[in-house]
């Protein structure tokens, strides 16, 4: 049985601790992201596959004054792909993919997986990754100040086997994943997914609910004091 960990990463996305940035998803924006008036903010992001990134982003229009600068037509290139969606007056959401994130590489090279990752300011993401055991975690970490990013651990602990999804549940949530059924509006429904799958709307509505639940359990499990400190 492996002694699975499970740990809390800061990570400064800054190569060297220096501009630009060094998390380019920013830069798939049809607007510049240090525009006087415009605040870009990422509001969560997740790895699809070795260097690919995909990552929810808010714009905020400050002064509701440049909406002729953010462009809501999709845009595609060598890149990645941008959708934004007006959500206010003042407010809009984008759906960036990046092909080339250098911390999805990383990510994917390491035998780790993330399972949380939200920014806690402009240049700071905090993850919360799952490994085999310690060393992964240890060689993932010496991996990414390799490349110039800082990183510190928040907290580590052993994983809670009872917690981790089985290879069925991983696959099909990667799949309802990956086909947009957690999106906001639904990309797919559960009968389209029944059909790619291959098996029946109650035995996949059981076993997502069974999976998300397994999640959420572990997740408020090991972030409980993190929890706390938001309520205080």
């Amino acid at each position: 049985m492996m002694d699975m960990q499970c740990s809390r990463l800061l990570i400064d996305r800054r190569i060297n601790g220096k501009t630009p940035d060094g998390h380019p998803c920013h830069m798939l924006l049809p607007i510049q992201f240090n525009e006087v008036g415009i605040k870009v903010e990422i509001i969560q992001c997740s790895f699809l596959s070795k260097g690919t990134g995909y990552s929810m982003i808010r714009i905020t229009d400050m002064d509701g004054t440049h909406s002729d600068k953010i462009d809501i037509t999709p845009s595609y290139s060598m890149f990645g792909e941008c959708e934004i969606m007006k959500i206010s007056n003042q407010q809009y959401m984008a759906m960036v993919t990046n092909n080339n994130c250098m911390l999805a590489s990383i990510l994917s090279e390491s035998g780790c997986f993330l399972t949380s990752a939200i920014p806690v300011s402009n240049d700071d993401i905090e993850w919360t990754i799952v490994g085999p055991n310690s060393t992964y975690i240890h060689n993932l970490i010496t991996r990414m100040k390799t490349e110039g990013y800082g990183v510190r651990t928040l907290s580590t602990s052993q994983m809670n086997l009872d917690s981790v999804l089985t290879e069925k549940q991983e696959h099909c949530l990667r799949i309802a994943y990956e086909k947009g059924y957690y999106k906001v509006p639904k990309n797919i429904t559960l009968e389209e997914l029944c059909q790619l799958i291959d098996c029946s709307k109650s035995t996949l509505s059981v076993l997502m609910r069974n999976a998300e639940s397994r999640i959420i359990t572990n997740y408020l499990s090991f972030n409980k004091d993190m929890i706390k400190e938001r309520k205080k």
